[in-house]
């Protein structure tokens, strides 16, 4: 026979007729009243009992509501104690980050002096050529002079001689010839020997003979001078067209000397210019302005300044990052991948589809149709021209990504294919499914080739190592195991998650695994020797997705709605990319997958409200 059920008048808590003398919620008397007393009970009485229980009923609303207040209360200070603890954390890490800097500010001017240095280096260098070339001009100029004065006193001589020549000529040609006729030398050796005919003849003395001799010799002495300073004359031009050469060439190199040291001031003074503006950009980074910060990042992207690419090498934007773009399907968006190229995105969702995403513009480029259940799982080969999708109806289908063609079905599990993973060469497939099996497929054969057991219940994840020796696996059994692919041996089996592992990923150097748990932590592990380095606990809800840039840079996803951006090596949360209860940010539901480029630039997003979202910087115009 059933029991009658009644709620307490005050605090409507049920309770079985009869049992109970007091709520035991609340204390109030439920004693019932016999049915003799109730039919005498005066209009009074009860006026008086309806009034001590509105009495009753008020203060237990009172006493509630503070309850909740008080909760409230609790909540509160937990929240600002837990929020004052971050502000230390940051406290701890800006003082670190200012000692980095101080130390880059050092390094700074020890490199300024060091191009001050060459520079000042250099000008000497120029200086001296300067004054090398000018002292050679000056003798060259000196040697030209000292030519040309030379042949003045060659012509002076020459002139001489001439006037020497006239005087003999004159002396001792005996007819004179006519006036407006000069002689030539022919005939004035002719005139001498007619003159010394008739001298004979007419009985000339010995000594005029002699004398004529002597003026003969005079001239012949005159004319080899002559002929000898004609050869000079000829040899100096010669020299000074030589000299004049020189001078040229060497005012020609004076004059790209000098072109070189002002083109050489004009860069040092760029130069200067520009490590004054990358500078200043690099400080503002640093500045309370979002707005700014984002200017001067945008900016240094595009400089090919060492300084600038060194400075956001060390800078993680990670702050400045926005929703740039958000695609949608027309279901929960289950997996996301990007390319290694960093230009294809593609994405898995409950509506059966996988879609082809150019990830710069956003605009869809393929829609993939042939899944008979939702698509769970995509991954791009190393090489970016295969896709791999795992699905819902158990199979794993392959497709060519440049033209959409479907190459093969691949069917061998019994159970949603719930992760795929393409070996580092992209010939080797390995698939995890709810049938608690990871199985191994040659693409190029299109044949099973292992299939490992162990996991009790459904594989969540699977990876492989970039070296392609080890397979990592994720199950809700809460466990990973570690195998070595080669030859399928298990190596580890990591046991230290409380709840489902739903994702793992490997670093670019093979030498740390990541998971992410329904325990709402991710754990950090040594891949080698399975040695827990790290548990990350700033989750509120289950991590569903991490994945792994090649810049140490470690991104998850949570059913919190939140993404967040961790330091792999250290462990230490970058930033947060809050979800839908921030202006401008979040998904409106679980956030369920996630990916990173390979120089962490740019994260997307996926999530059971069926939209993608890429975050990053936005450019500057």
């Amino acid at each position: 026979m059933n029991k009658a059920m009644s709620e307490c008048p005050v605090c409507q808590t049920e309770y079985v007729e009869g049992e109970q003398i007091a709520c035991s919620n609340c204390g109030w008397d439920l004693t019932p009243e016999p049915p003799q007393l109730a039919e005498n009970l005066t209009e009074i009485y009860l006026e008086k009992e309806r009034a001590k229980l509105k009495w009753a009923r008020k203060i237990w609303a009172e006493t509630t509501d503070q309850g909740k207040s008080v909760k409230e209360l609790e909540w509160k200070l937990a929240d600002i104690e837990g929020q004052l603890s971050k502000v230390w954390g940051r406290f701890d890490l800006a003082a670190k980050e200012r000692v980095h800097i101080q130390e880059q500010v050092s390094q700074l001017f020890a490199w300024l002096d060091e191009v001050s240095q060459d520079r000042n280096h250099f000008k000497e260098e120029l200086e001296r050529d300067r004054l090398f070339h000018e002292t050679q001009s000056e003798h060259f100029e000196n040697q030209i002079g000292l030519i040309f004065s030379k042949l003045e006193q060659s012509d002076t001589e020459r002139s001489q001689v001439q006037t020497q020549l006239s005087r003999i000529w004159s002396h001792i040609e005996a007819p004179r010839p006519s006036p407006t006729t000069a002689p030539s030398d022919g005939d004035r050796v002719g005139a001498i020997e007619e003159n010394r005919a008739t001298n004979r003849a007419d009985g000339t003395s010995v000594a005029k003979e002699a004398e004529i001799a002597a003026l003969q010799a005079q001239i012949s002495q005159l004319k080899a001078k002559l002929e000898q300073s004609d050869r000079e004359r000829l040899e100096l031009q010669s020299q000074i067209h030589s000299e004049r050469r020189q001078v040229s060439t060497l005012q020609s190199q004076l004059e790209k000397a000098r072109e070189s040291l002002e083109k050489t001031n004009e860069n040092l003074t760029h130069t200067h210019a520009e490590s004054h503006t990358v500078e200043l950009l690099i400080d503002a980074l640093g500045d309370r302005s979002e707005a700014i910060q984002e200017f001067a990042y945008a900016i240094l992207k595009r400089t090919r300044s060492p300084r600038a690419r060194q400075a956001l090498e060390q800078y993680k934007p990670y702050r400045l990052f926005r929703c740039v773009r958000t695609l949608k399907h027309d279901d929960a968006v289950r997996s996301v991948a990007i390319a290694p190229q960093g230009n294809i995105l593609v994405s898995g969702s409950n509506d059966k589809t996988v879609k082809i995403w150019d990830l710069e513009s956003g605009q869809p480029m393929r829609t993939l149709r042939g899944h008979l259940g939702s698509a769970i799982a995509v991954a791009i080969s190393a090489d970016g021209k295969t896709i791999a999708s795992g699905s819902g109806d158990n199979t794993i289908k392959i497709w060519d990504l440049q033209s959409g063609e479907l190459l093969t079905t691949l069917h061998g599990h019994n159970g949603w294919v719930n992760t795929v993973a393409f070996s580092p060469k992209g010939r080797t497939l390995a698939s995890g499914a709810a049938d608690k099996t990871i199985k191994l497929w040659n693409l190029d054969t299109q044949e099973l080739l292992a299939t490992f057991y162990g996991h009790s219940t459904a594989v969540r994840s699977v990876v492989i190592s970039p070296q392609g020796n080890v397979l990592a696996s994720g199950s809700n059994d809460n466990t990973i195991k570690i195998r070595n692919l080669l030859t399928g041996e298990l190596i580890h089996t990591l046991t230290e998650h409380s709840g489902s592992v739903c994702s793992v990923a490997v670093n670019y150097d093979g030498s740390i695994l990541a998971s992410g748990s329904n325990d709402n932590t991710i754990k950090l592990w040594n891949l080698g020797t399975g040695k827990l380095l790290h548990t990350l606990s700033e989750h509120s809800g289950p991590v569903s997705s991490v994945t792994i840039s090649s810049q140490h840079t470690l991104a998850s996803g949570s059913d919190d709605g939140t993404i967040k951006i961790w330091h792999l090596e250290s462990g230490r949360l970058i930033h947060t990319i809050p979800g839908v209860k921030t202006p401008g940010y979040g998904h409106e539901g679980y956030v369920l997958c996630t990916a990173i480029n390979q120089d962490g630039n740019t994260i997307v997003s996926g999530s059971d409200d069926g939209t993608i979202k890429i975050w990053g910087v936005s450019a500057v115009e």
